[in-house]
């Protein structure tokens, strides 16, 4: 039975090994990392325009994440075992996973760091123009009491491109760490749902702005 450390050491042996990978083929490149919070709960919560969004983002952050996967993928023995070893966590996203979300809250008041994608899927826009928010991504900051490091990622659309059944190679990818965003005040009663859209929508235009910020460029 693997220990906790055991976990750990796969966990950033993989890592390193990806991190080889990415910038040997995709002159990949991490800006913001001292953004991301070295200690205590914390989101990273990104835009999301291919399915290695997720592997990308547990390269560049300097903290071990953890991650919602569809649970189809955990249907293979094997790979669902390679997966839980890189801190994914089963989500059925065909209805609401109460035990799913219940595990993301528990995992950020225990410390730890979650990635979470506030459009709630895969940007299927060539543009990859950013969707609106889904309230889940405010749920967890508010509930947990964490802060929230809007993210965004560039040219992962360009290695798996929409509708493209092929992996590009030598497309630069770049990983933007925000400043850390928190809600700051106290919601309760039938105020607390409207709270939570309010402030994945701030989150959302965060990332937004990152985007602008780098076209103005």
């Amino acid at each position: 039975m693997s220990t906790r450390s055991d976990r750990n050491k796969f966990y950033r042996f993989v890592c390193f090994v990806l991190w080889v990978f990415l910038s040997a083929f995709y002159r990949f490149r991490v800006v913001g990392r001292e953004n991301v919070p070295r200690r205590g709960g914390c989101l990273i919560a990104s835009n999301h325009l291919s399915h290695m969004d997720p592997v990308v983002l547990s390269v560049a952050s300097p903290r071990a994440l953890c991650f919602m996967a569809k649970r189809e993928l955990f249907a293979n023995r094997w790979f669902g075992r390679l997966i839980g070893a890189l801190n994914a966590f089963p989500v059925d996203r065909s209805r609401g996973d109460i035990k799913a979300l219940r595990e993301g809250l528990t995992q950020l008041r225990q410390g730890g760091t979650m990635i979470i994608f506030p459009e709630g899927t895969r940007n299927r826009s060539r543009s990859g123009d950013l969707g609106a928010a889904e309230q889940g991504v405010g749920m967890l900051a508010i509930k947990a009491g964490v802060p929230v490091v809007p993210t965004l990622i560039i040219g992962t659309d360009k290695v798996i491109p929409v509708g493209v059944r092929r992996i590009f190679f030598f497309k630069p990818i770049t990983v933007y760490f925000g400043k850390p965003v928190q809600f700051n005040g106290t919601v309760a009663g039938p105020a607390e749902r409207g709270k939570y859209q309010e402030f994945a929508d701030f989150i959302v235009e965060e990332i937004k702005k990152m985007k602008k910020s780098l076209q103005a460029r």
